[in-house]
């Protein structure tokens, strides 16, 4: 019998998202390490305008800052304003549960660098973010660990441990080829029945116990074939659980994205998400526009928020913000003054926010100057002094990956963890 590529597809769904989990295992968990969370991060791609809500500045100063209130939310100082009335409505509800992480200095101001580094506090392409850090240590067998809805992730050598829906959902259509678009009016090619399955099966496993016995008893070829198996199992408990991730031809807006996410990770199916804000961040000209930007933003992180709070915790008791962390992220500022077209030119400082289980909540921890510069920080405290330093995105990833449950030391072995924010 020889068995076809598409064939083996089918043999496990999963095979286009993870035919193998990466060779690096599942880390011990440190002392002082907390306990394993979900992680949903939130990319503002294209850089936001922070003195609209998360670092206010005064009129008249050394920043040219749009029209609003700067109110106070417990201890978070906040720009509000009629015209971006969820961002008031977000730190109304939540601010005892939301860390802002100010003056995160970036190294430059390419979009693409900059998104690199502030997601796995890395210089280079072929490091994890903390997304996938986080999926690899908490869940490596589940079946699709670390989901991504939005347009930017870095696997790095967990690659096998990510999967993509697709812009339209398509992965649905490879789990259930009743979803499948059909072409030419024709459906799905192959459409195994219940026998197909089992023979397929049948042969798959048969020739992954002979590659074992032939060349597979021990070191790489094992860890391979192993990995192979498991794969399989991965790939029938996505097919069980494929309900989680919604229909064919969904819009992946950020209010899309949030009932899959949330699904995904109540169902077993995900440990991590990336989301996309989906909203134009990059304001060369007319950085009016942020405004609505901000608007959409905080009105899909207060559902994202609100939802998790309303579902029950899938680990423990409480809910699933208890054992989950939203990470809202963009990976530069604009420039403190306006250009000559109305707009904000790229700035290489940043501001985070964090919200959830085990954040310090109420709490703003770094600082930037009166004219936007990112302020020296004191890690043990996260209180800007002159004695500090500055917080790098390596000391920011390094934090997150430990409030999430994981030791940092691994993946980022010289950056000091900036975990001020842990609870």
């Amino acid at each position: 019998m020889t068995m076809s590529r598409r064939q083996m597809l089918w043999s496990s769904a999963a095979a286009t998202v993870a035919v193998a989990l990466p060779g690096r295992r599942r880390q011990a968990r440190a002392a002082g390490v907390g306990t394993p969370k979900n992680l949903f991060i939130v990319l503002a791609f294209g850089g936001w305008d922070t003195s609209y809500a998360v670092d206010p500045k005064p009129p008249g100063g050394g920043v040219d800052v749009p029209p609003g209130t700067i109110e106070m939310f417990g201890g978070l100082d906040v720009l509000t304003d009629p015209s971006r009335p969820s961002v008031g409505s977000f730190f109304t509800k939540h601010h005892a549960r939301t860390a802002l992480v100010r003056g995160i200095r970036l190294p430059g101001i390419s979009h693409r660098a900059c998104t690199q580094q502030i997601l796995t506090g890395a210089r280079n392409e072929t490091s994890p973010d903390a997304a996938a850090i986080v999926a690899h240590a908490n869940s490596p067998e589940f079946p699709i660990p670390y989901l991504v809805l939005g347009d930017y992730a870095f696997a790095g050598p967990y690659a096998a441990s990510m999967g993509r829906v697709g812009t339209s959902n398509q992965l649905v259509g490879l789990l259930d080829p009743r979803q499948a678009y059909p072409v030419d009016g024709r459906p799905a090619a192959f459409n195994p029945t219940q026998a197909d399955e089992t023979a397929i099966r049948a042969y798959t496993n048969a020739r992954a116990a002979r590659e074992r016995a032939v060349r597979g008893a021990t070191g790489y070829n094992k860890r391979r074939i192993d990995d192979f198996t498991m794969s399989l199992t991965r790939g029938d408990r996505l097919r069980d659980l494929k309900d989680g991730l919604g229909h064919r031809g969904a819009l992946l807006d950020l209010e899309g994205q949030r009932a899959l996410a949330i699904e995904a990770v109540a169902t077993g199916i995900s440990r991590t998400v990336m989301l996309s804000s989906q909203r134009y961040w990059d304001t060369h000209e007319r950085n009016i526009d942020q405004s609505g930007a901000h608007e959409a933003l905080f009105h899909g992180v207060d559902a994202l928020v609100d939802a998790l709070d309303a579902r029950p915790a899938v680990y423990g008791t409480g809910t699933m913000l208890d054992e989950s962390v939203v990470a809202v992220i963009s990976e530069m500022g604009r420039t403190p003054r306006i250009n000559g077209a109305n707009g904000k030119d790229h700035w290489p400082v940043t501001t985070a926010m964090l919200i959830g289980g085990g954040v310090k909540g109420d709490h703003v921890f770094g600082a930037t100057s009166a004219t936007g510069e990112a302020s020296k920080t004191l890690f043990s405290t996260g209180v800007a002094s002159a004695e500090g330093r500055t917080i790098e995105p390596r000391h920011f990833v390094a934090g997150l990956v430990k409030l999430c449950g994981v030791d940092p030391s691994t993946e980022l072995p010289d950056a000091e963890a900036f975990d001020a924010f842990i609870a």
